[in-house]
Protein backbone atom coordinates (compact mmCIF):
# COMPACT_ATOMS: atom_id res chain seq x y z
CA UNK A 1 0.00 0.00 0.00
CA UNK A 2 3.21 2.28 0.93
CA UNK A 3 4.23 1.97 -2.86
CA UNK A 4 1.20 2.27 -3.99
CA UNK A 5 0.93 5.73 -2.01
CA UNK A 6 3.95 6.97 -3.16
CA UNK A 7 3.38 5.85 -6.58
CA UNK A 8 0.37 7.67 -7.31
CA UNK A 9 1.78 10.51 -5.46
CA UNK A 10 4.96 10.38 -8.05
CA UNK A 11 2.50 10.25 -11.12
CA UNK A 12 0.27 13.29 -10.02
CA UNK A 13 3.52 15.35 -8.67
CA UNK A 14 4.55 14.94 -12.48
CA UNK A 15 1.19 15.21 -14.20
CA UNK A 16 0.52 18.30 -12.50
CA UNK A 17 3.86 20.13 -12.53
CA UNK A 18 4.28 19.90 -9.09
CA UNK A 19 8.23 19.66 -8.78
CA UNK A 20 8.56 20.86 -12.73
CA UNK A 21 12.10 21.90 -12.44
CA UNK A 22 12.80 18.51 -11.75
CA UNK A 23 11.04 16.64 -14.30
CA UNK A 24 12.31 19.54 -17.09
CA UNK A 25 15.89 19.33 -15.95
CA UNK A 26 15.54 15.82 -16.18
CA UNK A 27 14.35 15.45 -19.57
CA UNK A 28 16.58 18.35 -20.90
CA UNK A 29 19.54 15.90 -22.13
CA UNK A 30 17.02 13.76 -23.15
CA UNK A 31 16.92 12.38 -26.94
CA UNK A 32 14.34 13.86 -27.04
CA UNK A 33 15.80 17.48 -26.75
CA UNK A 34 15.94 19.54 -29.57
CA UNK A 35 18.68 18.77 -31.98
CA UNK A 36 17.95 21.37 -34.07
CA UNK A 37 15.65 24.58 -33.98
CA UNK A 38 15.59 25.58 -37.15
CA UNK A 39 11.87 25.97 -38.16
CA UNK A 40 11.72 28.77 -34.74
CA UNK A 41 14.79 30.58 -36.37
CA UNK A 42 12.97 30.41 -40.46
CA UNK A 43 9.50 31.68 -38.65
CA UNK A 44 11.74 34.50 -36.90
CA UNK A 45 13.65 35.65 -39.68
CA UNK A 46 10.92 34.95 -42.17
CA UNK A 47 11.46 38.55 -43.74
CA UNK A 48 15.72 38.10 -43.34
CA UNK A 49 15.19 34.94 -45.41
CA UNK A 50 13.34 36.89 -48.65
CA UNK A 51 10.59 33.74 -48.03
CA UNK A 52 7.78 33.82 -50.95
CA UNK A 53 4.34 33.84 -50.46
CA UNK A 54 4.09 29.99 -50.73
CA UNK A 55 6.93 29.70 -48.76
CA UNK A 56 5.25 31.56 -45.81
CA UNK A 57 1.47 29.49 -46.01
CA UNK A 58 4.01 26.26 -45.62
CA UNK A 59 5.58 28.18 -42.75
CA UNK A 60 2.25 28.69 -41.48
CA UNK A 61 0.70 25.66 -42.15
CA UNK A 62 3.82 23.69 -40.33
CA UNK A 63 3.59 25.69 -37.60
CA UNK A 64 -0.57 25.01 -37.06
CA UNK A 65 0.13 21.38 -37.19
CA UNK A 66 3.80 19.90 -36.40
CA UNK A 67 4.21 21.87 -32.88
CA UNK A 68 1.08 20.14 -31.49
CA UNK A 69 1.59 16.63 -33.20
CA UNK A 70 5.03 16.94 -31.43
CA UNK A 71 3.72 17.82 -28.07
CA UNK A 72 1.56 15.43 -27.67
CA UNK A 73 4.21 12.72 -28.70
CA UNK A 74 6.62 14.33 -25.71
CA UNK A 75 3.62 14.27 -23.39
CA UNK A 76 3.61 10.79 -23.93
CA UNK A 77 7.09 10.37 -23.48
CA UNK A 78 6.84 12.32 -20.40
CA UNK A 79 3.77 10.24 -19.35
CA UNK A 80 5.93 7.22 -19.98
CA UNK A 81 8.93 8.37 -18.25
CA UNK A 82 6.80 9.00 -14.87
CA UNK A 83 5.51 5.07 -14.93
CA UNK A 84 9.33 4.23 -15.39
CA UNK A 85 10.42 6.05 -12.52
CA UNK A 86 7.90 4.81 -10.42
CA UNK A 87 8.14 1.34 -11.62
CA UNK A 88 11.80 1.77 -10.58
CA UNK A 89 11.23 3.51 -7.36
CA UNK A 90 8.42 0.84 -6.42
CA UNK A 91 10.58 -2.82 -7.30
CA UNK A 92 8.60 -3.78 -10.76
CA UNK A 93 10.22 -6.68 -12.12
CA UNK A 94 12.65 -6.20 -14.65
CA UNK A 95 10.82 -7.12 -17.65
CA UNK A 96 8.09 -4.43 -16.33
CA UNK A 97 10.90 -2.28 -16.60
CA UNK A 98 11.98 -3.14 -19.73
CA UNK A 99 8.70 -3.09 -21.56
CA UNK A 100 8.42 0.50 -20.29
CA UNK A 101 11.93 1.37 -21.21
CA UNK A 102 11.29 0.11 -24.78
CA UNK A 103 7.90 2.32 -25.11
CA UNK A 104 10.24 5.41 -23.66
CA UNK A 105 12.57 4.15 -26.85
CA UNK A 106 10.44 4.28 -29.22
CA UNK A 107 8.54 7.60 -28.52
CA UNK A 108 11.92 9.31 -28.30
CA UNK A 109 13.12 7.98 -31.76
CA UNK A 110 9.69 8.99 -33.18
CA UNK A 111 10.58 12.53 -31.67
CA UNK A 112 14.21 12.61 -33.22
CA UNK A 113 13.27 11.54 -36.51
CA UNK A 114 10.19 14.45 -36.10
CA UNK A 115 12.64 16.67 -35.80
CA UNK A 116 15.19 15.45 -38.35
CA UNK A 117 12.10 14.71 -41.17
CA UNK A 118 11.16 18.94 -39.80
CA UNK A 119 15.06 19.80 -41.22
CA UNK A 120 14.50 17.91 -44.46
CA UNK A 121 10.94 19.73 -44.70
CA UNK A 122 13.24 23.16 -44.87
CA UNK A 123 15.62 21.64 -47.13
CA UNK A 124 13.50 21.11 -49.57
CA UNK A 125 11.17 24.01 -49.27
CA UNK A 126 13.63 26.71 -49.27
CA UNK A 127 16.43 27.30 -51.68
CA UNK A 128 19.62 26.24 -51.03
CA UNK A 129 20.64 30.11 -50.33
CA UNK A 130 18.32 30.60 -47.75
CA UNK A 131 18.44 26.92 -46.35
CA UNK A 132 21.71 27.79 -45.85
CA UNK A 133 21.15 31.06 -44.13
CA UNK A 134 18.97 29.56 -41.92
CA UNK A 135 21.25 27.42 -40.93
CA UNK A 136 23.61 29.96 -40.08
CA UNK A 137 20.84 32.02 -38.48
CA UNK A 138 20.17 29.16 -36.12
CA UNK A 139 24.03 29.22 -35.46
CA UNK A 140 25.12 25.69 -36.86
Amino acid sequence: MRNMIKTTTLILAIATGFGAHQAQASDMGGLSAPIMRLTKTIAQNADALDLNTDQRADLKAWLDAKPAQRMAIEAEARGTRARLRAAIIDGAPRTDRQVLAQELGVLETRLVMMRSDCVDHWRATLTEDQFAKALELAGY
